[in-house]
């Protein structure tokens, strides 16, 4: 027998919460649109596209209060065990992505249903949202929550990527992430990395003879349809007449979680280094600061002690003139003289001379020298 569980409206609105769906599909016998239906005849909201993700990085996020309504009794799950992992209520068919993310449904439907994404309805509308142009320009360094996904197709192939675009976008959406888009551009936020993606028809190049002998090529639309991903190099998943795109949809999300994880950790080791290298070039700049000052400081100390030396040059010389007795008027009243502005020129006495008030003794060593 299925064990049963309980769960009151306030229990189930704590654990949406806390746990992503994936949660509930896995341990409970319940597929991913059945639980929502039941959080939704609940009134239980649930948290919005990208809210596991902005929590991972300790975001701060709204949460909403539970609505009042009239109890309708105890919700009930049962429990998923290994007698009764394959008798799932649910008649959806599942393919395992990873081991780390949910079990979703990844059957591409042959048409569209009733209510697709937002973003396909966008691509359906006839009155689409246009994004701003900034003085008279794109810029695109701006990002929007709504727009178009790019697709190069027409007429059947065109309504076939739009069937898998939708399962596409309800998958990735359902394991936390979310779209930007940029104009013409298209991107899916996995863990913060922005992966641009676009879909196209192939083609093959036919050539054929003119009248004149030259030969000329022309693109032919094969009704084939390939999914790309990334900017300046770019992952194309193609199909073939045999194994059609939505085969290939485990592969392609497992690819664009896997690029983005090995983004992000780029970038983590990136941030560490940028963040080294620049306590290394704060270190090295304030090393060079140091050296400058203490230069500056020697530079200083240098040419004091040349003015001392200078000085006691000087009086050396005056003191053997005094000694003289054959020295006229004239030199004496010169060494005089002298002997003032040698204790002018010494830094240890630094006498003020009026006349020499603007003059650095040190400059003036080096122009009479």
């Amino acid at each position: 027998m299925p064990v049963k569980i309980e769960f009151t409206r306030e229990e189930l609105y704590q654990l949406v919460w806390e746990k992503p769906i994936t949660y509930f599909t896995e341990n409970y016998m319940v597929s991913y649109s059945s639980f929502k239906d039941i959080c939704t005849i609940n009134k239980i909201p649930l948290p919005p596209n990208g809210y596991w993700i902005k929590r991972k990085f300790g975001k701060v996020i709204n949460k909403p209060l539970l609505p009042q309504t009239k109890p309708k009794g105890e919700i009930e799950l049962l429990i998923r065990t290994g007698e009764n992992s394959m008798n799932s209520n649910s008649s959806e068919k599942n393919t395992t992505i990873n081991d780390v993310h949910m079990v979703s449904d990844l059957e591409v439907p042959k048409r569209l249903p009733k209510n697709p994404d937002p973003i396909i309805m966008e691509m359906l509308s006839d009155n689409p949202k246009n994004h701003p142009i900034i003085n008279n320009c794109w810029d695109y360094t701006k990002r929007y929550n709504y727009g178009r996904i790019s697709v190069s197709a027409s007429g059947k192939p065109y309504k076939r990527a739009l069937c898998f675009l939708n399962t596409f976008i309800k998958v990735m959406k359902a394991r936390g992430h979310y779209f930007l888009f940029c104009y013409e551009r298209s991107y899916v936020v996995i863990e913060g990395i922005e992966i641009g993606i676009r879909m196209r028809e192939r083609s093959k190049r036919v050539y054929e003879m003119e009248k004149l002998g030259y030969r000329r090529s022309e693109l032919i639309p094969i009704g084939l349809l390939s999914f790309l991903a990334g900017e300046f190099t770019e992952k194309e998943w193609q199909e073939t007449p045999s194994k059609p795109l939505a085969e290939k949809l485990s592969t392609i999300i497992t690819y664009l979680e896997q690029m983005a994880k090995e983004e992000r950790k780029w970038k983590v080791e990136n941030e560490k280094r940028l963040k080294k290298q620049a306590i290394e070039k704060k270190k090295q700049e304030e090393r060079e600061k140091s050296q400058k000052e203490e230069i500056e400081k020697l530079r200083f100390i240098k040419q004091k002690s040349d003015l001392w030396h200078e000085a006691n040059k000087l009086r050396t010389f005056l003191n053997a003139c005094d000694k003289n007795k054959e020295l006229t008027e004239e030199m004496k009243e010169l060494v005089k003289f002298c002997h003032q502005k040698a204790d002018w020129l010494d830094p240890l006495t630094a006498s003020k001379d009026e006349f020499f008030i603007n003059i650095d003794p040190y400059k003036l060593l080096e122009v009479i020298k």
